[in-house]
């Protein structure tokens, strides 16, 4: 499956509104990178950035609980894979390391994205996305 690196380009946040969205951007590529735009929800939305922000919440959201469960049960989040675009919904992998094998979770995208935030995990789009997601 062939894929490319991305990194979370803009985040859009919208008052009064459950609908965010946010931008993906292809990193390794020259000139022209490409990007994809998806709706997520408000959750995720302040999840991913008080990942990119670097802030703490006051109390544990269940991304911080999830990642804090992955790593006391001795697993490690490998990377996120967007993998699929049906009907203008993405569908993505989380990619999880635990004892020497590597298993993938079916999840959103947002929340595999603000997984690996806060795990530094790299995060790809397969080629059949940016294609789909371009045409």
């Amino acid at each position: 499956m062939e894929r490319t690196l991305a990194r979370v380009n803009r985040l859009i946040l919208v008052d009064g509104h459950e609908q965010q969205y946010l931008q993906l951007r292809e990193t390794d590529v020259g000139a022209s990178p490409r990007e994809l735009t998806m709706v997520i929800g408000r959750s995720a939305a302040q999840e991913i950035t008080m990942c990119l922000k670097g802030e703490p919440a006051p109390r544990p959201m269940t991304h911080e609980l999830t990642h804090t469960l992955i790593q006391r049960l001795a697993g490690n989040i490998q990377e996120t894979v967007i993998h699929e675009l049906e009907q203008g919904t993405y569908f993505a992998e989380l990619r999880v390391e635990h004892d020497g094998d590597v298993f993938g979770i079916d999840c959103r995208p947002s929340d595999a994205i603000a997984l690996s935030l806060r795990g530094s995990a790299p995060i790809y789009v397969t080629e059949k996305v940016w294609t789909q997601a371009q045409g």
